[in-house]
């Protein structure tokens, strides 16, 4: 039996979907998979031998270092990255970037043609590194049949009441009312090499007055008292800032708004009438895909927020006054056929034309890259096996690999010190999210 294939898994809400459903399509050719954590990038060979790892980056030095290491045992080197519709070129292209001279990739995922095209500015040479235009895999779950994964519940929200769905965009806001120093240690990296962010204050303080006019919108639709209103908050956001809005509502309209910070996007553009985005964001796109109406929220068209690779693709609004009287047209006429060749051209040129088929193309790539992989494990450290010997094993009791009794202890007792760490705990997958996100593929796949 060949070498396994091991992905690994960035953010388990974010990226976990798209993982199994690549580990399910490649399971169908025959071949074994792991899907582990990224915090378990040093133990996963030890702990599973593999022919190919996937990363979503190698955009660090550690990481950088080790795709040589992998190298030197003949494993091949993947990478698929978490976010691509980055329109700013200057953004793609550091994303894109060859951190270091001596990473080793030997095949690279793109969303798009200008992802590769970035990829080759930076020095990625097609000889020895293969890049493959597959989309996002985490598109397909817009389509059939694995949008079935992801049917909304029927008792959500009482009542026949058209449900809109609002995305929020505010990853930055909360920067404004915190120390300066802190925006500048987050920045200090894009700043030097990409010119966009050299205003990283402003853009902070833009964002920051954003949301307060955002919120000011939202409270007009929710004062209407003829919508249900569902409102998610970016995975990088704080849900506490829209508890507190939700509460500063007259308790009568608060029965018909809820916050679905854990909820799935692919579960609420489907349980949606229309959905209201922030500028530019990936939730408008995805809300394309559905087929569901989109609003735009427009505020200060701070650059860094909003590309004109968007512009005219979604129904604009600019103020208060005018919400109520946009949601109602929108939801009278949701196929928005102003828009739609546009946002075709748009997704043929920035997503690959999503069809439901991202994660087989990416599977389909990474079995023949296995093929050809002729891994040798005899050099492997007494400290690389000691960590795949520590994997396996916190595995047989449920535990992710960096898992750590003491943890929520010592955050109670010093929360700052621990802050990232128990952040990076709550995005990683244990083995029973990733046991329960294979199992559900597989039952809907033997079902359909």
């Amino acid at each position: 039996m060949s070498e396994p294939i091991v992905l690994l898994c960035d953010n388990k809400r974010r990226d976990l979907p798209g993982l199994a459903l690549i580990a399910h399509h490649l399971e169908a050719q025959g071949k074994r998979v792991f899907v582990e954590p990224i915090e378990a990038w040093r133990s996963v060979v030890a702990a599973h031998r593999p022919a190919v790892i996937l990363f979503n980056h190698l955009l660090a030095t550690h990481l950088a270092d080790y795709s040589e290491r992998l190298a030197s045992m003949g494993v091949k080197v993947a990478v698929l990255p978490n976010e691509s519709l980055l329109y700013n070129p200057d953004v793609m292209r550091f994303n894109s970037r060859r951190y270091k001279e001596n990473a080793n990739v030997d095949m690279y995922f793109c969303w798009n043609d200008h992802q590769r095209n970035a990829l080759l500015e930076n020095g990625y040479d097609e000889a020895r590194t293969e890049i493959v235009v597959g989309g996002n895999p985490k598109f397909d779950f817009h389509f059939t049949p694995w949008n079935k994964l992801y049917a909304p519940r029927k008792d959500r929200f009482a009542g026949q009441r058209p449900i809109v769905l609002f995305c929020s965009n505010f990853c930055l806001a909360h920067f404004e009312n915190l120390p300066p120093e802190k925006a500048d240690k987050f920045f200090d990296i894009w700043k030097k090499h990409i010119p966009l962010y050299a205003d990283y204050r402003g853009a902070i303080a833009a964002n920051h007055r954003a949301r307060g006019r955002a919120m000011g919108l939202l409270r007009t639709v929710a004062e209407a008292d003829k919508y249900s209103l569902i409102v998610r908050p970016h995975p990088n956001e704080s849900e506490e800032f829209y508890r507190d809005w939700l509460h500063s509502l007259p308790r009568s309209i608060q029965n018909h708004v809820r916050i679905a910070r854990n909820d799935s996007i692919y579960s609420l553009t489907q349980e949606c009438d229309l959905e209201i985005s922030c500028e530019t964001c990936t939730t408008a796109v995805e809300s394309w895909l559905c087929r569901k109406p989109t609003i735009e929220l427009i505020f200060e068209k701070h650059p860094m927020f909003y590309h004109d690779a968007v512009r005219g693709l979604n129904c604009e609004c600019e103020s208060a006054d005018d919400i109520v009287r946009l949601i109602e047209k929108q939801i009278a006429s949701p196929g928005q056929m102003e828009y739609a060749q546009k946002r075709e051209r748009h997704l043929t040129d920035w997503c690959a034309s999503p069809d439901g088929n991202a994660a087989r193309t990416i599977a389909d790539a990474l079995a023949r890259l296995a093929d050809t992989a002729k891994p040798v494990f005899s050099s492997l450290t007494l400290g690389e096996r000691r960590r795949g010997f520590k994997l396996r094993g916190l595995a047989l009791f449920g535990k992710p690999c960096n898992y750590n009794p003491f943890l929520a202890l010592k955050a109670a007792l010093a929360p700052q010190r621990y802050e990232l760490r128990v952040k990076t705990f709550e995005k990683t997958a244990t083995p029973n999210d990733i046991e329960t996100a294979r199992r559900r593929i597989r039952e809907l796949s033997a079902s359909a």
